[in-house]
């Protein structure tokens, strides 16, 4: 049986997508109107994950779905005090069911000493990775769900 990957991710695509100018802010980048800066942007930085989940909001040139995925969300879980400490990632999928990832450490997001562009381009590459792995595993246990295989934006 020949599976498409149910989220895909271009490095380059996003990069790009990122260092463009801002559709909003004149004189700033997309990735510095989201809050993605070099030197405050980064793991353990304070709002590391909100800003992920800001940026997948906007789903950036080169993160690619399958029609039958119809949204991929950040869910942050906090550790005491401290929202940003992990999340949930989960798939809704046309047909209504909505996929859950177990919990997902900071450190599973992005190394500790990257920062900016390379740290949101970590991020969601293990998002699209997780997604994906988390379809297969669905997929598998539901042999009579039907994928579709056209790639959407």
């Amino acid at each position: 049986m020949h599976r498409t990957n149910a989220v895909t991710f271009d490095r380059a695509a996003a990069e790009a997508w990122l260092r463009a100018p801002s559709d909003q802010f004149e004189g700033l980048t997309r990735a510095e109107s989201l809050g993605v800066d070099d030197e405050v942007f980064g793991r353990g930085q304070e709002g590391f994950l909100s800003t992920v989940e800001d940026v997948l909001a906007e789903w950036p040139d080169g993160l690619y779905r399958r029609p039958d995925v119809t949204d991929v969300l950040l869910w942050r879980i906090p550790d005491g005090d401290i929202l940003d400490q992990g999340a949930l990632i989960t798939v809704d999928l046309a047909n209504k069911v909505r996929l859950a990832t177990l919990h997902q450490d900071l450190k599973d997001f992005a190394d500790r000493d990257q920062h900016g562009i390379p740290a949101m381009l970590s991020a969601l590459d293990h998002i699209a990775y997780q997604a994906s792995l988390l379809l297969d595993t669905y997929q598998a246990a539901n042999p009579d769900y039907r994928a579709g295989t056209q790639v959407l934006r």
